[in-house]
């Protein structure tokens, strides 16, 4: 594995093997990081036509609302709950469905491939999943809501979560 940044690593590996004990260390990654996440990028390159990447994200990691200019993704779920959203362009709620490791009453697998606005609330400790989008990576091309906060502020974040899972709770129930 080559460590990007304190976030990511890229395998270099012609054969990944990934077992609990693989799963268990970058969960450990993700809770000893300030932004509570950690990625293993299981393609080799951002020009890979494939990305393939197993996710850890704890409780307090936000997920800002985002799309995908060109590509969907599927996100299989190892570890943990969260709850997807899926939204509008204006930042309406289109749908949004518990999320979970297959031993939990939830899904355990989406794939979207249209060009939506969508994101998770974790709410477990750790939430481990696969996430698999179509290459190259193109930074450009994850574009970002003005209707939701960037993360920056806490207060103004929490607020945002607060009032959306209040929302969220309404649809689910």
């Amino acid at each position: 594995m080559i460590k990007s940044n304190s976030e990511v690593e890229i395998n270099q590996n012609s054969l990944l093997i990934i077992d609990k004990s693989f799963v268990e260390r970058i969960s450990n990654l993700a809770k000893e990081n300030s932004s509570g996440k950690y990625r293993t990028c299981i393609h080799a390159s951002n020009n890979d036509n494939v990305h393939e990447m197993l996710i850890a994200h704890t409780s307090n990691t936000y997920v800002r609302p985002h799309k995908h200019r060109v590509n969907g993704e599927s996100l299989q779920f190892i570890e943990g709950e969260a709850v997807a959203i899926i939204f509008e362009d204006n930042g309406t709620i289109e749908k949004a469905f518990k999320v979970g490791c297959y031993d939990t009453n939830n899904s355990f697998y989406y794939s979207m491939s249209s060009v939506k606005y969508h994101m998770l609330i974790i709410q477990s400790d750790i939430l481990i999943f696969k996430e698999t989008v179509r290459g190259p990576f193109i930074r450009d091309d994850t574009i970002f809501p003005d209707w939701a906060p960037n993360g920056d502020d806490p207060n103004e974040t929490n607020m945002y979560l607060s009032e959306l899972m209040e929302e969220v709770n309404n649809i689910l129930t």
